[in-house]
């Protein structure tokens, strides 16, 4: 008899996790690894594997059981494959059809004209400013902000209906013969693929208390689809010596105050999975790693690290380390205080 594997979820129930069933591609849990408070341990259904994004903790569904109850793995392996109940899953939530990303040039006209119809609030604009842009960049990078309320969401996506196919389109779905926009309310910021094109928006959300920032994404609604990993690319894309880090308004704001340095922004330490490419399409011949300065002390940055060196080195590009006064956690705020010096 071979290796059998186990459904994840269930195998999260038996250990004690409290965990719904909502018929996504991903549960999200707070992580009892590390104690983290912001449902950072992604439970996936799909391959029936975990992963914390605070700790990096990492696995499947036997070493989730085994580490959970201090089992060895393989008492952890038998104890569950005599579990009669775990073989019997509940009943699968009916998915709706979810549709891969439009293309970037679709997605871009749409953001674009979404971006069009919203004002920016002045608390937003105020933030900016703080961080070191000026009124022209903040106008050329497209921030924007978006309110709360059912009814200003229904009237963007009936604007936008009316002149766009939202199919693919992140961020919207459609019921009950409409589409309908999916989104938190805060800061919207553009997320700009090598070539300017607007290939994502994340939503820097006010006064939240764990995932301040998260994607415009419809993932798991009716016709509605995720965003992905996407990278954002700032400054002067002609030059071949590009500085990774981690954030896009970290990115916007680091090349404006270093006069169009070239960035490249991953949205989290560890989504790496689009870097490469993008590096690619710039043609960059040398990287430096500017991720914030807590990686001086904090494992998970430290492995982040060591995984961006990894992919840098298949991709073939040399990379060095950025540091500077560990005051600043943030390169944009070291260089924020520079210029205010």
């Amino acid at each position: 008899m071979g290796y059998k594997t186990f459904p994840i979820l269930p195998t999260a129930r038996k250990s004690g996790l409290p965990v719904e069933d909502s018929g996504q591609r991903q549960v999200h849990i707070n992580c009892p690894f590390c104690g983290d408070r912001r449902r950072r341990l992604y439970l996936y259904t799909g391959t029936d594997q975990y992963h914390c994004f605070h700790c990096g903790a990492h696995g499947n569904a036997v070493s989730l059981y085994a580490r959970r109850t201090g089992l060895s793995y393989r008492d952890a392996y038998h104890e569950l494959l005599g579990d009669s109940v775990i073989h019997f899953p509940r009943p699968a939530v009916q998915r709706p059809p979810e549709r891969e990303p439009a293309p970037l040039d679709r997605r871009d006209a749409v953001y674009r004209a979404m971006l069009g119809l919203l004002p920016l609030s002045a608390a937003h604009r105020d933030n900016l400013l703080a961080r070191g842009l000026t009124d022209a960049a903040i106008w050329q990078n497209g921030y924007r902000t978006l309110g709360s309320g059912k009814g200003l969401r229904d009237q963007i996506a009936a604007q936008l209906s009316a002149r766009f196919d939202l199919n693919g389109i992140p961020g919207f779905f459609y019921k009950l013969g409409a589409w309908r926009t999916c989104a938190y309310s805060g800061l919207l910021v553009p997320v700009r693929a090598a070539d300017g094109r607007i290939q994502g928006v994340q939503i820097r959300r006010d006064n939240a208390e764990r995932m301040k920032y998260a994607w415009m994404s419809s993932a798991g609604k009716p016709y509605g689809t995720g965003a992905r990993s996407w990278v954002h690319v700032a400054g002067d894309r002609s030059r071949k010596e590009a500085v990774i880090t981690e954030g896009p308004i970290k990115g916007d704001v680091s090349s404006f105050l270093t006069g169009g340095t070239l960035f490249v922004c991953v949205p989290g330490v560890n989504a790496v999975s689009f870097l490469a490419d993008a590096l690619k399409e710039l043609r960059v011949s040398q990287a430096w790693e500017a991720f914030d300065m807590d990686k001086r002390c904090n494992p998970q940055v430290q492995a982040a690290v060591s995984r961006l060196r990894l992919e840098m080195k298949k991709a073939g590009v040399p990379c060095r380390t950025m540091a500077w006064d560990p005051a600043c956690k943030g390169i944009d705020d070291f260089l924020a205080m520079k210029r205010s010096a």
